[in-house]
């Protein structure tokens, strides 16, 4: 059994992801608009309705912004504090899916979703792994600091998108506001990308760890740059012995690579 798995977009405009089986289709995140999903799902042969689900990892505006339309043609699996804090900002959501007990998981068609917490400034907010037989990705971005929590549950998966949000001195000496900088840089905020790469040189050194794809996203087009966030990372990779971990970029404007994952 496989995994198809893409990033359809991500960065601060927009987060959506895609993952698919031999029998399900599940997106991550409504980031984008709702004509914008339509096309992006078109090129693998969906629409809205065709999807088994929509998981959602926390309700900021980059990660829900279809959210309410796409509502309309399938299941939603939200959190219920995020749905409520969604419902409070946005107004209602339909179709959201019964889950006994989020935290310990759950299962769409034949994909296990695995949820975690991470920290960031929002209700409740979420990262996911998924698994279909031995076939495992982690979605994993908008993360203030890489927690010993954080690295557990993306260390089994064959491939992460992990955020690389900001340079550190290109946001400290950027034009964002005091207060913006602060929040991106807070224990609750983004993972730069030596924060990034800190991840990255754990996981290639952990004998355990079964991560051979890293794909960097949620690049900020302020604080960073594409090419920045990879040689930073790329950097650590290189330091590191005997390492098989190889590094993909997500991308705001355009899909990232399709990966295939067994």
């Amino acid at each position: 059994m496989s995994l198809t798995f893409v990033s359809l977009a991500s960065g601060s405009k927009g987060n959506s992801t895609l993952i698919i089986s031999e029998t399900t289709a599940i997106l991550v995140d409504a980031g984008l608009s709702y004509n914008a999903t339509v096309t992006a799902l078109r090129e693998f042969g969906l629409t809205p309705s065709r999807l088994d689900g929509v998981v959602i990892t926390h309700e900021h505006s980059d990660h829900i912004r279809s959210a309410q339309r796409l509502s309309e043609d399938t299941k939603m699996y939200i959190h219920p504090l995020t749905a409520r804090a969604m419902c409070e900002r946005y107004g209602a959501v339909k179709n959201i899916a019964h889950v006994d007990d989020f935290e310990n998981g759950f299962k769409i068609g034949d994909i296990d979703v695995e949820p975690f917490r991470i920290p960031h400034d929002a209700a409740y907010p979420l990262a996911y792994s998924f698994e279909c037989g031995g076939a495992r990705c982690s979605v994993a971005t908008d993360i203030g600091v890489p927690t010993v929590g954080v690295l557990r549950n993306i260390k089994d998966s064959s491939l992460v998108l992990l955020e690389s949000n900001h340079d550190l001195d290109m946001l400290k000496n950027g034009k964002y506001p005091y207060m913006l900088k602060q929040r991106i840089l807070s224990n609750n905020g983004h993972l730069s990308n030596d924060a990034a790469a800190k991840i990255v040189g754990l996981l290639s050194q952990d004998r355990e760890s079964r991560v051979t794809k890293v794909v960097l996203g949620h690049i900020s087009e302020n604080n960073n740059t594409e090419q920045l966030a990879f040689d930073t990372v790329n950097a650590m990779l290189k330091k590191c012995e005997n390492t098989e971990t190889e590094l993909y970029l997500a991308h705001q404007y355009a899909r990232s690579e399709v990966f295939e994952i067994k």
